[in-house]
């Protein structure tokens, strides 16, 4: 048959209940929607009536205008459910006119006059002259069959609307689902370049110990699986705890230190309030990198990176700072050749939005920071110590 599958997707069908709790659902409004038709007709009726000089009592109008409406009334709610699901829109649209509305139409008006006739004509057994029900049936369709034939396509129409307005939504959805999935999958690859760049950078560091320090190189690996362990074990994970991530950071600031012996020096200096907050993990190991490179990775002598962690503005600030950085260029210049530093501020954008910003700034006693600003957003349950020491 030409209308026996549905003119959607299942995906965008109009509902998953069944027909008979759809059909419940809507019962109450279109018995409210036709009982307001029926007190038209009976008032004007009655006005009529009072104009010639000839006034019956007023529930045989409302009687007479229930039984012209009636049927009608009760089928309106398969009538729209049935506008939902072959619409009169789409490219199916001049089909589902035919098969099935024009058919239903016609057989929805059928039911209403024969349903007038029986119940006009119970009526008059015992209020009026008896009259035939195929005269009643007649009178009805020849003097309201039109009303109700409009009423029936009015019904289909809001129901087309409906259906428009649904798949608007499923495609809102659908559309917004895609988004998701495609920022994650960015987020991914984003990640997956910084832990190859990451991982390159230290097995060099472990390479050039391993003749002048084999203990030293030893340890630099060892720290190095602990960070791999934990990097995988936050692989689906968008968000962890600061103090988790600051775990992270020391396990690579570790690494550092066994490269540059006493040299080097990494302070933490963190709001006790701000360790249960969340942040993107590997949001700090590019910058405290990119510090250390601009750093002590290129003048001799010692150095002192520091990172501090508060909350102000009503957000996360997070600050990295090294006194002997210098930063060729300008600030997108180094975005743009720097890999991590490039790819922290994607995620971000991923992340939060215009929410979140990174951005360097200069220090007064000389040196270069790092500010990373994030909305709060706070852990729900307790966050476990890291074995890092912090600095007041």
């Amino acid at each position: 048959m030409l209308f026996s599958e549905p003119a959607m997707p299942a995906v965008a069908q109009f509902s998953p209940l069944p027909v008979r709790r759809q059909y419940l659902r809507q019962l109450g409004l279109a018995l409210l929607c036709w009982a307001c038709i029926v007190v038209l007709e009976s008032s004007q009726v009655l006005v009529a009536d009072a104009a010639h000089g000839y006034v019956l009592p007023p529930l045989h109008y409302v009687a007479w205008a229930a039984f012209n409406w009636y049927a009608l009334a009760l089928l309106t709610p398969l009538i729209y459910l049935l506008g939902r699901r072959y619409p009169i829109v789409g490219s199916r649209w001049a089909i589902h006119l035919i098969l099935p509305h024009l058919l239903v139409c016609f057989g929805c008006l059928g039911a209403q006059a024969v349903a007038r006739g029986v119940a006009g004509w119970l009526y008059t057994l015992t209020h009026e002259s008896e009259a035939s029900p195929f005269q009643l049936a007649a009178e009805w369709i020849d003097r309201r069959g039109s009303v109700a034939f409009l009423a029936y396509w009015i019904i289909v129409i809001v129901a087309g609307f409906a259906h428009m307005r649904e798949e608007a939504r499923q495609r809102e959805l659908r559309q917004a689902q895609l988004e998701s999935r495609l920022a994650s999958a960015e987020l991914e690859k984003l990640r997956m370049q910084i832990q190859p760049h990451f991982l390159f950078n230290t097995l060099q560091a472990a390479i050039t110990l391993v003749q002048e320090n084999p203990a030293a190189a030893e340890d630099v690996l060892l720290r190095l699986s602990q960070l791999l362990r934990i990097s995988f074990d936050q692989m689906e994970t968008n968000e962890i705890t600061l103090a988790r991530e600051l775990e992270f950071l020391d396990l690579y600031t570790g690494i550092q230190r066994r490269r540059f012996g006493d040299r080097l020096r990494v302070e933490i200096h963190a709001d006790e309030n701000t360790l249960q907050l969340l942040v993107p993990p590997l949001i700090l190991q590019p910058l405290v990198e990119n510090a250390i490179h601009h750093g002590i990775g290129k003048h001799k002598g010692d150095d002192l990176v520091e990172v501090f962690a508060r909350i102000e503005g009503g957000g996360l600030q997070i600050e990295v700072w090294n006194s002997n950085s210098v930063v060729e260029g300008d600030s997108e210049r180094v975005f743009k050749h720097g890999v991590g530093l490039r790819n922290t501020r994607a995620r971000l954008e991923h992340l939060y939005g215009p929410g979140a910003s990174l951005h360097f700034r200069s220090l007064a006693r000389g040196g270069a920071a790092v500010l990373i600003r994030i909305p709060l957003n706070v852990h729900t349950s307790p966050a476990p110590q890291p074995g890092v020491q912090y600095v007041a």
